[in-house]
């Protein structure tokens, strides 16, 4: 494994970092619960619990509603896990949720 400080960045988008809680449901699943998303981009995401986590490739989908009132959703396949959590690999991603990421991604510029 290399350190840290070599390796190579894989990821194509910035990822928003949110910490923010969702209701999501596991395929198969009866119950949805409230999870913390960690961080998100146009193509994946990454959840941190401590509670159930899906299996790797078992369906995952989530919702929010943002602070414009926009509902923001998507599905895709549970990609990696870990102890801290689980990563997604989107399929399906609603447009309000595609805007809201690239809106967040924008560096934030101070007037002095």
């Amino acid at each position: 494994m290399c350190p840290k400080s070599d390796y190579l960045e894989r990821r194509y988008h910035l990822r928003v970092h949110l910490g923010v809680p969702v209701r999501a449901h596991y395929a198969g699943e009866v119950r949805t619960l409230t999870l913390e998303l960690a961080n998100a981009s146009p193509t994946g995401c990454y959840f941190k619990t401590d509670g159930p986590r899906p299996r790797l490739g078992q369906w995952v989908a989530f919702g929010f509603v943002a602070t414009n009132r926009s509902v923001c959703t998507a599905g895709g396949r549970a990609v990696r896990i870990d102890d801290a959590g689980f990563a997604v690999k989107f399929e399906r991603i609603n447009q309000a949720l595609h805007t809201f990421l690239v809106d967040n991604s924008i560096p934030m510029v101070f007037a002095a």
